[in-house]
């Protein structure tokens, strides 16, 4: 008996093109990453004194939203080279999956 779930699909590895762009943008991703941890874990004391500084509200609201910018551009970049790369196998007409024997 099959189960009604989806057929498991196994991908090719990437060719060496490819791979250069997944490793740069797994590089790229952990530098967003970590500038996003330290917008998020700047202190509140570094902007100074908040009752001599109008600002100093604003600045704890770009704080945030920057580093939820920065984190979900590094996910953005991972998302982006894998829809490129699997737009890349059905252009070259390689289809994702193994590939059954030619004497069966």
């Amino acid at each position: 008996m099959q189960a009604d779930g989806p057929a498991l699909v196994i991908l090719p590895r990437p060719d060496e093109s490819s791979q250069r762009t997944i490793k740069r943008s797994r590089v790229l991703s952990y530098v967003l990453v970590a500038l996003a941890a330290v917008v998020l874990s700047l202190r509140p004391d570094l902007f100074g004194d908040p009752q001599a500084q109008p600002w100093h509200a604003l600045l704890h609201v770009w704080r945030i939203v920057l580093g939820i910018v920065l984190a979900l551009a590094a996910l953005g970049v991972q998302v982006l080279v894998g829809v490129q790369w699997r737009r890349g196998l059905r252009q070259t007409g390689e289809a994702p999956g193994n590939r059954t024997p030619a004497d069966r």
